[in-house]
């Protein structure tokens, strides 16, 4: 039986006329040969070995995102982990050469899986004592890889073309080149000292500061080093459009703190800029720049969305309209080669005022297959068939996008209709600037067409580690398990059972009432139904026990006297 599997990694027609594809701004291109801006930054990711500042080493290229390491007396510091175990192991082995300290302090820069998991290597190789995060890290990584990982994972699978075969991968991320996360074995290791605002260390000599900087994320933080004044901003500037809007899908990335966070960076006068994807930057007027011209670009374009959308224009039309000032846009930061300026000013509207756009024909919208069907009732299928095949032959990907989605929704898909259909993400693919959206575009045609790389990511029903499923919450798998309640399956139901979970001594109360799974822990219980352990009943849960021959049939992994019951209610989340 299998509850839920963890894994990582695992984001209309208005008229039949001819359209002008210049007025198409759904896609930005760029003139010129659309990848000599990326080709230009993937030297940045070459793998290297970096030492900007005295006892500063940064691993770069070796996969997605950096790990740096600070060298201390009797302890080091590490900046980030990487996304694997692997790829941590590999880098692992080039910081060996440099420190011989077997005392480490780890600092998770925030909760993103390119970052965290390669703990484990570091905890296998050294004595880690201290593993330091903002406090919401916890939470986010939970949320992450529990409720929102359906969604998030194969849309960053897309976004980061895992899926696609090598012939037909970009040059680079725009980030990095080398995606580690969900190819290496993940090794997440729960950070134990958590901080709110700031929090002051000394770590082998080496006196830093860690300040909470919401911005890529809202657990962000940045490491201030004022020994050579070394900024180390995490994820809140790296050499890019900032991805204030990721087509992964996220929560809201708010405007105001990302670029208040970079004026609390500028307020420090950093001399050395070390980030976690990149090179790093020295030369206090350098980084000074670099740092003021990304605030500047994060304000331009909040401050310019209000503005039009307080002048009356829609989400929509304000973001197409909003381009950076040529001061701004000539930075190589701040090419469009991560974020985009669209997107972002799309998402401020949603951040800022929800979902309803203010037309209220869409306070409660037909479904889109119903809106569909009429309109083939206006418009003939063997029209928006030979519109369809116009815009194919015309090159016009974007329109012929539209078209097929009111003839798919509508049932009236067919081999052509869809093989049209993959032609046009395969184009848009091919004439996007932002190497996300050239992903997404291009993995949504491999999709269509079968031409899939499943070898390029762990699979969905390999085993996790004990060691993974031991740093989880058991809120995280309940809460999990509570977004895949089928109601029409309890409906009328009230259930109840106990669980005691030996090793953490407590007694959770699971009940099943008006359609809704909810759980505490009670204290001085009745007897439980079932006795095992917090590791038992996740694996259990992720599928990893097989619910009959290891706890029905069996003592050795669970005892009590109702372990079938205990088990027929857990089966109510069975997928």
């Amino acid at each position: 039986m299998r509850i839920f599997q963890i894994y990582i990694m695992l984001f209309l027609l208005s008229s039949c006329s001819e359209i002008d594809q210049d007025q198409n701004s759904e896609i930005k291109l760029k003139e010129g040969n659309v990848n000599e801006d990326l080709d230009l930054l993937r030297k940045d990711f070459e793998e290297q070995i970096v030492n900007p500042a005295p006892n500063v080493h940064v691993a770069v290229g070796f996969g997605l995102a950096n790990s740096i390491l600070i060298k201390g007396e009797g302890e080091d510091i590490i900046i980030d982990t990487m996304g694997g175990i692997e790829t941590a192991q590999r880098i692992i082995n080039e910081f060996k050469k440099i420190s011989l300290n077997q005392n480490k302090t780890v600092v998770y820069t925030h909760f993103h899986a390119d970052h965290i998991l390669g703990a484990q290597a570091f905890t296998d190789n050294y004595n880690v004592e201290r593993i330091v995060s903002h406090r919401s890290t916890i939470e986010e990584v939970e949320n992450f890889f529990g409720i929102k990982r359906d969604i998030i994972g194969p849309r960053s699978l897309k976004m980061f073309n895992s899926i696609l075969l090598e012939k037909d991968k970009g040059i680079t991320n725009g980030i990095g080149i080398k995606l580690e996360a969900g190819r290496d074995t993940p090794g997440y290791v729960k950070p134990n000292i958590l901080f709110d605002q700031k929090l002051s260390l000394d770590v082998g000599g080496n006196k830093i500061e860690l300040y909470h900087a919401p911005g890529e994320t809202d657990d962000q933080i940045f490491v201030w080093l004022e020994d050579g004044k070394v900024l180390f901003p995490g994820d809140n500037i790296y050499k890019a459009f900032p991805n204030i809007y990721t087509i992964r899908g996220t929560s809201y990335r708010s405007f105001r703190s990302w670029y208040q966070s970079l004026e609390k960076m500028l307020s420090l006068k950093p001399e050395v800029l070390v980030p976690s994807h990149g090179l790093p930057i020295v030369g206090a007027e350098n980084v000074k720049q670099i740092l003021t011209n990304y605030r500047d670009a994060i304000k331009y374009v909040h401050d310019q969305t209000m503005r039009n959308l307080n002048l009356g224009m829609s989400p929509l039309e304000s973001a197409q309209s909003i381009t950076l000032p040529e001061s701004l846009k000539k930075d190589p930061h701040l090419y469009e080669l991560y974020g985009t300026v669209e997107w972002s000013s799309r998402n401020l509207f949603n951040g800022y005022f929800g979902w309803f756009d203010g037309n209220p024909t869409n306070l409660f919208p037909e479904d889109s297959s119903l809106t569909a069907s009429r309109i083939l009732k206006l418009i003939s299928a063997e029209k928006l068939n030979k519109e369809l095949l116009d815009a194919s032959v015309n090159n016009d990907h974007q329109w012929a996008l539209y078209v097929s989605d009111i003839l798919i929704n509508s049932g009236n898909e067919s081999d052509e209709i869809i093989k049209i259909r993959a032609k046009a993400l395969d184009g848009l693919g091919d004439q996007a600037y932002n190497p996300n959206a050239r992903s997404y575009y291009k993995s949504s045609h491999a999709e269509l067409v079968g031409e899939l790389n499943s070898d390029s990511f762990i699979d969905e029903d390999n085993e996790m580690e004990d060691e993974i499923l031991s740093e989880l919450s058991m809120i995280m798998f309940f809460d999990t398990a509570s977004v895949r309640l089928d109601p029409s399956k309890v409906d009328g139901k009230t259930l109840q059972t106990i669980a005691y979970l030996t090793d953490i001594d407590e007694n959770w109360q699971l009940t099943l009432n008006n359609n809704v799974f909810t759980y505490k822990i009670i204290p001085n219980s009745p007897a439980a139904d079932i006795v095992l352990s917090s590791l038992t009943l996740k694996k259990l849960m992720t599928g990893n026990i097989n619910p009959i021959t290891g706890i029905l049939l069996s003592n050795q992994n669970a005892t009590g006297e109702n372990k079938r019951g205990f088990l027929e209610f857990v089966a109510n989340f069975r997928e």
